[in-house]
């Protein structure tokens, strides 16, 4: 029943490279619009010096959203955002208890999971590391 999928394993990485690149460009771009807020919110969770911080995650969320869409240096982007999802998850989640913030815990482990995935599969097809990189 399933034999028409052997070979979909190549292509599987491509929706969740671009679903990724969706919700890190979203994120990315909502904090540029509105970095001050951002950064309050940083400062209220400990983080030193929040008013740079905030500039450094734009530039995390934004940038790593352009590599998953294209495709490039697909498993050390995953990395990256990874480690970022950790601290994301440990910091304003789970250690700050607080079951108003529940809804966006259950939103990162998915993202936490689908960065695991794209760093053991690589790209897949239609990537620039797959066109450069790879024979």
């Amino acid at each position: 029943m399933f034999k028409a999928l052997e070979n979909a394993y190549e292509w599987a990485p491509v929706p969740l490279r671009l679903g990724l690149a969706a919700l890190f460009g979203f994120t990315g771009i909502n904090k540029f619009m509105d970095p001050a807020t951002t950064a309050q919110f940083f400062g209220s969770l400990g983080f030193p010096v929040p008013e740079i911080t905030v500039w450094f995650v734009i530039a995390l969320e934004i940038l790593g959203a352009l590599f998953l869409l294209l495709g490039l240096w697909t498993r050390i982007t995953a990395i990256v955002l990874t480690l970022f999802l950790i601290v994301a998850i440990t910091t304003a989640y789970i250690i700050p208890w607080d079951p108003s913030k529940l809804m966006m815990l259950m939103t990162h482990w998915p993202m936490l999971g689908s960065t695991l995935a794209l760093i053991c599969s690589g790209p897949g097809k239609w990537s620039l590391d797959e066109k450069f990189f790879w024979e």
